[in-house]
């Protein structure tokens, strides 16, 4: 699925209670800022705003060509996340783990992080006790 410095982290994700992994690239320096949602929604554009320098970020690919980067399965996870928000759904179903997994729209309803470093948290994994466990990932592939 990538290279193996790539991370297996704890999505929160569920399927009967257990708790999901998916496998994420390092950080580049370009995504290494604290960022907090200013506006919330699932479409293709949404604006944040970064937590002391300013500035906005869209749902687009943090870098050219970073939706290149990813793989077919991914690029899938991708639509059915958009799909599920645009439907104003609150889970789909992962087509490689078979796992449930939350969209932005069921975090968005609940109104704060469950500390459970959920794939699509729109609140920076605010309450993730353990920082291993905090997602590092492609942007546009999780947002």
């Amino acid at each position: 699925m990538g290279p193996s410095s790539w991370l297996g982290l704890s999505c929160g994700c569920s399927r009967a209670g257990t708790p999901g992994r998916v496998r994420v690239p390092p950080l580049g320096p370009w995504q290494r800022r604290p960022w907090r949602p200013v506006a919330s929604g699932c479409g293709t554009w949404v604006r944040w705003a970064t937590g002391g320098a300013g500035g906005e970020r869209s749902e687009q690919p943090s870098r050219p060509g970073s939706e290149e980067l990813l793989t077919a399965a991914e690029k899938r996870i991708v639509a059915l996340h958009r799909e599920a928000c645009a439907a104003g759904l609150q889970n789909y179903v992962d087509p490689v783990t078979g796992y449930l997994v939350f969209t932005k729209v069921a975090h968005l309803r609940r109104g704060t992080c469950c500390g459970s470093a959920c794939r699509h948290c729109p609140y920076d994994q605010a309450n993730v006790k353990d920082p291993s466990k905090k997602k590092r990932f492609n942007s546009f592939f999780y947002t």
